[in-house]
């Protein structure tokens, strides 16, 4: 499964530090191979050649650990995944286009490798997992499915529906991926069955766009909530609040897979977001949507 994808092992090849030997054993100990990228450093010039008009390194499931700009650039420009070593030797160094950076390797793991390399290559992140269900981040190369799922217009009667331009969905998943994903660490994700990988809908938290400003419209927007605390810290700040969505194919409701897929979601974001609070936004017809707000016990208010 796609999910599965990992780095086979990682290189290392600094032009500034002198303890590649001590990080080389501190990875290997996460289970992921570690190598190291001997050169001599009077050869700056040639080894940055070397990563750069080597492709055979992006054909490989590799991650591509350096100290040096320029062989960060040359590796990026290949199509090789890389994680920037910030340290007190290159401050100077200035690495244009680099996303991830670490500065101690004593507490980094093969998860958070994984990772790494995962969204250099743009392979969507596994979320969680239930019995029957995978969440993970969706990919351009799911707009087509997307659009299969949103053909039922019962199934999205209370939602906004996708562009009719299927090209402009697709860029607008891949600038998803960067600012939403890339920056926040969640967002909408895809439900797939185990069994046969079929994706089946859509379940994630988004950014809460809420705007209330008097107290009749607070009244209006019937906020309902587990415990009366919670409606009081939602009023006193919105900005600490995500909203639960969540889509489920016409033919696969009534199975529970909606609550599998939310509440495993809630779970996920409790653990990984804690310093958020979740609810969700129920039109006041949707009958289904807000019984299982209520049987998942999150906070929701209707509009």
């Amino acid at each position: 499964m796609i999910k599965d994808k990992k780095p086979e092992k990682i290189i290392l090849d600094f032009t500034y530090a002198e303890d590649a030997e001590n990080i080389c054993k501190q990875i290997n100990r996460t289970g992921i191979p570690c190598i190291i990228k001997e050169q001599d450093v009077g050869e700056h010039e040639k080894a940055m050649q070397n990563v750069g008009s080597d492709d055979s390194l992006a054909r490989q499931d590799i991650l591509y650990i350096t100290d040096d700009a320029g062989k960060a650039l040359m590796a990026k420009t290949a199509g090789v995944a890389v994680l920037i070593y910030f340290h007190e030797d290159n401050k100077a160094e200035h690495f244009h286009g680099c996303r991830f950076y670490i500065e101690g390797f004593e507490d980094a793991d093969a998860t958070y490798y994984t990772k790494v390399y995962q969204r250099e290559k743009r392979i969507p992140w596994t979320i969680c997992e239930t019995k029957r269900l995978v969440i993970r981040e969706m990919t351009a190369e799911d707009t087509e499915v997307l659009y299969a799922l949103y053909e039922d217009k019962s199934v999205v009667k209370y939602m906004e529906d996708l562009p009719e331009n299927m090209e402009e969905e697709r860029e607008y998943i891949k600038d998803y991926i960067d600012k939403v994903y890339g920056v926040f660490g969640f967002g909408m994700w895809l439900i797939v069955l185990k069994d046969t990988e079929e994706i089946i809908g859509r379940v994630g938290f988004q950014n809460l766009e809420v705007d209330f400003s008097d107290e009749k419209e607070r009244q209006e927007a019937c906020l309902l909530c587990t415990e009366e605390k919670e409606a009081e810290a939602f009023w006193e700040s919105r900005e600490a609040w995500v909203e639960l969505g969540f889509l489920i194919a016409s033919k696969y409701q009534k199975k529970g897979y909606a609550y599998e897929a939310c509440e495993a979601a809630i779970a996920y974001m409790k653990e990984e977001f804690p310093e958020y609070k979740r609810m969700a936004r129920c039109k006041k017809e949707n009958a289904e949507a807000i019984r299982l707000c209520k049987k998942l016990e999150i906070a929701y208010w209707l509009g």
